[in-house]
């Protein structure tokens, strides 16, 4: 089995990168054949939206390293994504990333079977903002399940080696990486306390008509309070929802492609009505201009 370790992070050996690697060391003393990608050494455009690739299902054509990056990860059995935390979020290079993953929602096929863990590093709690709901959006819109996360604070680059715990963690990620490949149930029995989405493990709730609903599964929830505790009620019938979260993610494709016949159909009626805009006399501030 191949894991594959992604790093977020500029820092060469920075706290990112070393509890990557220290949950790499544990995956390889199982027997797993492991690598590990700089995702700051790739050079990755932002998506131009064009929609070719499910209207069409055309290749990007887009020149840079995303071909690189997704033959990575269907190659990978296991994926350990890790990120600093930037501005209450991931860093701007993983999301720049997936935007592009439209180009290969129709090779969805190719990642199944496979598995995710999650490594955040902020520098002190209270900031942490999106960062979990957002590296975890990562593996929800591949439908990959993520088997253990873990997010620690740390100030300087390397610092957080200090901290023998969160060392210990990430080594534990390794490892449950490993497990999870080897056995089939270990891949669903990871959850993170009653307050969170038992499918993708996050605290990203939205309240709709006084019931709770998971902002990335969908899958909605009764919350309670007891004891001065949130306590969330998922059905089995949420349960099972969640647990086809891979064939809701190839109809939200196949709903895309529709929305391309329908758009043909419409577009004359479209850039008719565009025509207001186009000849509105706003000065467009271009740089250096």
């Amino acid at each position: 089995m191949k894991i594959l370790g992604l790093v977020g992070s500029y820092r060469k050996l920075g706290n990112t990168e070393v509890l990557v690697r220290e949950a790499l060391m544990s995956a390889a003393e199982m027997g797993a054949e492991v690598e590990m990608l700089r995702l700051t050494d790739l050079n990755i455009k932002p998506c131009k939206g064009c929609m070719a690739c499910i209207f069409k299902k055309a290749d990007c054509k887009i020149e840079d390293d995303a071909n690189f990056f997704f033959s990575k990860i269907f190659e990978a059995d296991g994926i350990i994504l890790g990120s600093p935390i930037y501005i209450f979020g991931p860093v701007g290079t993983i999301k720049m990333i997936q935007d592009r993953f439209l180009q290969i929602s129709t090779k969805i096929d190719k990642l199944k079977n496979k598995v995710g863990a999650i490594i955040a590093i902020g520098g002190a709690p209270g900031a942490e903002g999106t960062i979990m709901p957002g590296l975890a959006s990562f593996f929800s819109f591949l439908g990959i399940p993520v088997v253990d996360q873990m997010l620690v604070y740390s100030h300087g680059p390397g610092e957080i080696l200090l901290h023998e715990d969160a060392v210990e963690k990430a080594n534990k990620i390794g490892r449950e990486l490993v497990e999870a490949l080897q056995d089939e149930q270990a891949k669903t029995k990871y959850i993170e306390g009653s307050g969170v989405c038992p499918m993708c493990h996050q605290n990203f709730l939205v309240l709709k008509e006084g019931v709770l609903e998971c902002g990335l599964c969908h899958i909605k929830a009764t919350p309670k309070i007891e004891g001065g505790k949130l306590i969330l009620e998922f059905g089995k019938t949420e349960l099972k929802k969640g647990e086809e979260i891979q064939e809701a993610i190839a109809d939200h494709i196949k709903n895309l492609s529709e929305t391309g016949v329908k758009y043909i159909k419409l577009k004359d009626e479209i850039d008719k009505r565009k025509e207001k805009y186009r000849n509105f006399p706003v000065k467009e501030v271009k740089p250096y201009s």
